[in-house]
């Protein structure tokens, strides 16, 4: 067997030098080639053989030549790379790195140094490395971010990329739309341009993104640097490096601010229809349209102004705002304020011009007066437009917004229709609850009317009868109007009803009802009472209320009123029973005197009967002859004669006996028969004193009493000619007796009737004189010849120095007009010398002698006529 060489150590260290330079020279990736200082090859690796597609015959036939020519052969500039590789020859010292480019495309970084041993170059390292994937890569890189420069510089979206925590890397030009240069320069934080309140929600979803790869589109805000607000969408895609980890974010973002007015417009408009097409009321739609559009468009707060005609200022009369305490603060000092048509301001201009108006933010309109309360309450943003029927402003929207906001000229147009279709549906409503108001309320006072009345008589009587409470009616008749109204005239009486009104309104709950039925007869409704004392405190309430004075066109009236009270269940079960047992309840009231209440009584039922009995037999009363004349004497207080007679008329009752005029006369005048009446008195009166006269050595003058409605009547003077040629009565032995109210209710025509009677020769005389709302000069134009004081100044002198004054006056006036004084009512020999000694010229009363039958008078007559001889003879 052949034994192998030996080496020795130091051929063995070379050995496996070459063999570990070999090791290391075939384990690279890059293609080497090693050659001398001459360029002749000493060796390679075999990926340089296989980089260079040299075919190993080539390489192995150590002829240089042929491996250079098949690599020029393959070049893209075979020249450049000649000129390379002599450069390095040329300096052998030098390193070189460059690329080389092949027909193929493919592309190779070359990398050359000399080789070195001991410090002497004995020749040159080549390392190729193939790159051209890379190279490819980067190409693709570059094309791809140029395309997306390109896109992102030419769209109208804001584009930007981003790293994994926010941080900008780029900005599409875009974003200086809406930023400056500083606030999105590279490096700082993307979400600080988002408002505050949307700032922590997009982090989040950013984040989602970065964590799972997969973005979601989102809304939010910018709040951009003067304040103004823009509403972007969003939308993230990662970018991920080549072991998948993602890296950057681009994100896209459209500024959706128009379309989000549009929507909020369209959604606004349509529910403002929907509350107009729901709503019944204008107190019901009103507010909620203030709601409707702070809510839709997302404003803070709203509120109406509208025109207070008492006052001639506009007042914020309906408001609305977020549960927020600084807005709340402001809406209440709003509520507070009014404004003059003068004034400037907001609500002013769209007032006065009919137009919206929009001021983006109130701390910097110099115009605007309630700036330091906005910025109180951190508003900024406002606008208002009126609402209009027609040309004329029914009354002024105006919004708020915490926000800047920018005039937008669409909703602007909107609110203007808007505005128009409110002013609508306001005229409209306001023509329905006009119409229902006049159906349901009393036009003279305002009060609700006997409609109204029932209705809520009804309510208030199914919850009496379901849960077992209480209820009063009180039917309330006014004492003396008529004969204010018909003294003072309607015009007067019309506001003292409205007068009247008002104090009611007073003297009841909220929960109450006080209605006017007709005429001066009011009626109330009393709930849920504890006890009948709670019902006799209103009564009370209501008299007192009515007993001051009512000072009205420079006039003093007293007016007084009589109720009647009927309790439920009690005194009824159904409105038409309590109404008719308050109303007879009522009429006992003014029986006895007036100005106080009663409870309804079984027993009132009895006497009424009897009323209407003894009213209907007044019907045929005066066919039946049932009437009889009294005779009151007037007698001259200076000689105790009797100078005349008041005719009084007296009912001759079948069943219940002689009647006073207090029961009938009243009756009589509202039903007309006081006409006929009055015709038969003067009549009978005129033929009687004719018979008197055969009896007396002087002439007496008959005094008889006319009515309002005699007064009134066109055929009075045919009647009184009648009186006097049946009678064959001298004219100047009849005086005719008027109150004051019939004359002062109109003063051309009663001084056109008096003349007409004066004409005649009749006496006339003004009756119950003081009690009206007359004066001596006002009965100056009249051709009276005398005035008769009411009982009611006589009964009380001379121990009231009130009713001692004012007789006092009345004679001195008539005296100094020439009118003579005749005093009712004397029934004292105290009131007989004051009279004597202030000169009043004769009296009535029971004094001297009640009222007497004809047949008694005469009798009368004849002792006078024996006493006042004998005084005159003696």
């Amino acid at each position: 067997m052949r034994k192998g060489k030996t080496f020795g150590p130091v051929e063995v260290d070379h050995r496996k030098s070459l063999s570990l330079l070999r090791a290391t020279l075939e384990s690279t990736a890059d293609g080497v080639l090693v050659v001398d200082n001459l360029g002749k090859i000493t060796t390679y690796n075999q990926q340089f053989a296989e980089m260079w597609r040299i075919p190993p015959n080539v390489l192995s036939s150590q002829n240089d030549e042929d491996a250079l020519a098949h690599v020029l052969d393959q070049l893209k500039d075979p020249e450049q790379f000649r000129r390379k590789v002599r450069e390095l020859y040329d300096h052998p010292g030098q390193e070189s790195f460059d690329t080389i480019q092949f027909k193929d495309g493919r592309i190779f970084e070359r990398y050359s140094r000399p080789q070195l041993v001991e410090g002497q170059t004995i020749g040159r390292v080549w390392s190729f490395r193939d790159v051209t994937e890379h190279r490819r890569a980067e190409e693709r890189l570059r094309e791809s971010e140029e395309r997306f420069r390109l896109i992102a510089e030419n769209v109208g979206d804001l584009v930007a990329l981003v790293d994994t925590k926010g941080r900008r890397i780029y900005n599409s030009p875009s974003y200086r739309s809406l930023f400056d240069n500083d606030e999105i320069r590279p490096d700082t934080d993307s979400f600080e341009e988002i408002h505050p309140g949307d700032r922590d929600r997009v982090r989040s979803v950013f984040r989602e993104t970065v964590k799972t790869g997969i973005g979601r589109r989102i809304e939010f805000r910018f709040q951009l640097k003067d304040g103004v607000i823009r509403h972007v969408e969003s939308e993230g895609r990662v970018i991920r490096d080549a072991t998948g980890k993602v890296t950057k974010v681009v994100v896209v973002e459209r500024d959706i601010s128009e379309r989000k007015r549009a929507e909020q417009r369209e959604k606004m408009e349509h529910a403002v229809t929907r509350v107009l097409a729901e709503s019944e009321t204008l107190g019901e739609a009103i507010p909620r349209i203030v709601q409707t559009v702070c809510e839709t468009l997302s404003w803070d707060c709203g509120a109406r102004w509208s025109m207070d005609e008492r006052r001639k200022a506009i007042c914020c009369v309906e408001t609305w705002n977020v549960p927020d305490k600084a807005v709340t603060q402001f809406i209440t000092d709003v509520r507070k304020l009014s404004f003059q048509p003068s004034n400037q301001g907001l609500v002013r201009q769209v007032w006065m011009s009919g137009t919206p108006h929009w001021i983006p933010d109130v701390s910097r309109a110099e115009s605007f007066e309630r700036a330091q309360l906005a910025a109180r309450a951190g508003l900024h943003g406002a606008f208002a437009f009126p609402i209009l029927a027609g040309n004329v402003t029914l009354a002024v929207l105006e919004f708020y917004s915490s926000e800047i906001r920018s005039p937008d000229p669409s909703l602007l147009q909107m609110v203007r229709v808007i505005g128009s279709q409110i002013g609508q549906f306001m005229a409209r409503k306001q023509a329905e609850e006009n119409l229902l108001y006049v159906a349901t309320h009393d036009t003279l006072t305002g009060l609700p009317n006997r409609y109204m009345f029932n209705q809520r008589f009804a309510h208030a009587l199914q919850n009496a009868q379901r849960y077992h409470k209480t209820m009063a009616l009180l039917f309330l008749d006014l004492d003396r109007f008529k004969f204010i109204n018909d003294t003072l005239g309607h015009p007067y009486g019309d506001r003292l009803l409205q007068e009247v009104a008002g104090r009611l309104r007073l003297c009841l709950r909220e929960s109450d009802t006080i209605a006017r039925f007709g005429g001066d007869e009011f009626v109330a409704l009393i709930e849920d009472f504890a006890a009948p004392g709670d019902v006799v405190s209103v009564a009370q309430k209501i008299l007192h209320a009515l007993r001051w004075p009512f000072m009205l066109e420079g006039e003093t009236s007293h007016m007084t009123a009589s109720i009647g009270i009927s309790l439920y269940p009690n005194d009824g079960a159904d409105l038409a029973s309590m109404l008719k047992n308050a109303d007879i309840a009522t009429y006992r009231a003014k029986e006895q005197g007036k100005n106080t209440y009663l409870f309804y009584s079984e027993e009132m039922n009895d006497h009424l009967s009897a009323r209407i009995a003894k009213e209907t037999r007044l019907q045929g009363a005066l066919e039946r002859n049932e009437f009889i004349l009294h005779y009151e004497p007037k007698v001259e207080i200076n000689t105790g004669r009797i100078t005349g007679m008041e005719a009084l008329i007296r009912w001759q009752h079948p069943e219940l006996g002689l009647l006073p005029p207090l029961e009938f006369i009243g009756h009589a005048e509202t039903s007309g028969l006081i006409v006929p009446i009055g015709a038969w008195v003067l009549r009978t009166a005129c033929v009687q004193n004719q018979t008197f006269l055969g009896r007396a050595p002087s002439p007496l003058t008959v005094s008889v009493n006319l009515s309002a409605r005699q007064f009134e009547d066109k055929h009075l003077l045919r009647e009184i000619e009648r009186a006097l040629a049946e009678s064959a009565l001298k004219p100047n032995c009849l005086e005719l007796e008027i109150t004051e109210s019939m004359v002062m209710r109109d003063i051309q025509n009663s001084k056109k009737i008096l003349d007409g009677i004066k004409s005649m020769g009749i006496r006339l005389a003004i009756d119950d004189f003081g009690t009206g709302y007359s004066s001596l000069i006002s009965i100056k134009r009249f051709p009276f010849d005398c005035i008769k004081i009411d009982r009611s100044f006589i009964k009380d002198i001379p121990q009231d120095p009130d009713d001692v004054a004012i007789t006092q006056a009345i004679i001195a006036m008539a005296h100094s007009l020439r009118l003579k004084v005749i005093a009712e009512g004397v029934e004292t020999q105290e009131q007989l010398d004051f009279l004597a000694e202030h000169g009043c010229h004769e009296f009535q009363g029971y004094f001297f002698r009640r009222p007497q039958p004809a047949e008694d008078f005469s009798k009368l007559l004849r002792d006078n006529n024996a006493l006042t001889a004998a005084a005159a003879a003696g």
